[in-house]
């Protein structure tokens, strides 16, 4: 019995590590190509041109800003599975649910922990919220 649930947990662990270096790559090649788009160049046509190119030079190392964080998140749960610690919060130390890691692998967060099951003052989590104008309070 015990030897099944391993297995069972072993390959769930390996299909996660599947998933996460599949994004990896996709991710590392996104940032390769946006590097590329980086090249400046010289012979700037007139006002209008450069300000498009410069906007769009924004918009790229924006993008390429969040594609590092996301591989420097994926690497972290690499590193976690590695050492068995994956998919616990490292907040609460509850079993994150596999829904969410499907969602987000990297995560290292329940959704509770990350917010998304903020209380508020009439003490349900907001996904329980009555939605506006709705008198179902």
């Amino acid at each position: 019995m015990q030897t099944m649930k391993n297995e069972r947990q072993f390959k769930r662990l390996k299909n996660f590590e599947k998933l996460l270096r599949s994004r990896l790559a996709e991710l590392k090649n996104h940032v390769d190509q946006l590097r590329r788009e980086l090249v400046i160049e010289d012979d700037l046509d007139d006002e209008v041109t450069q300000a498009s190119r410069s906007s769009n030079r924004e918009f790229v190392i924006a993008t390429m800003e969040r594609e590092i964080r996301n591989i420097s998140e994926i690497e972290q749960a690499l590193e976690r599975i590695a050492k068995k610690e994956y998919g616990v919060c490292v907040t609460c130390e509850k079993t994150i649910p596999d829904n969410r890691l499907q969602a987000i692998p990297w995560t290292r967060r329940c959704v509770d922990c990350a917010g998304g099951g903020i209380k508020r003052s009439n003490g349900r989590p907001l996904a329980q919220q009555p939605a506006f104008g709705s008198s179902l309070g």
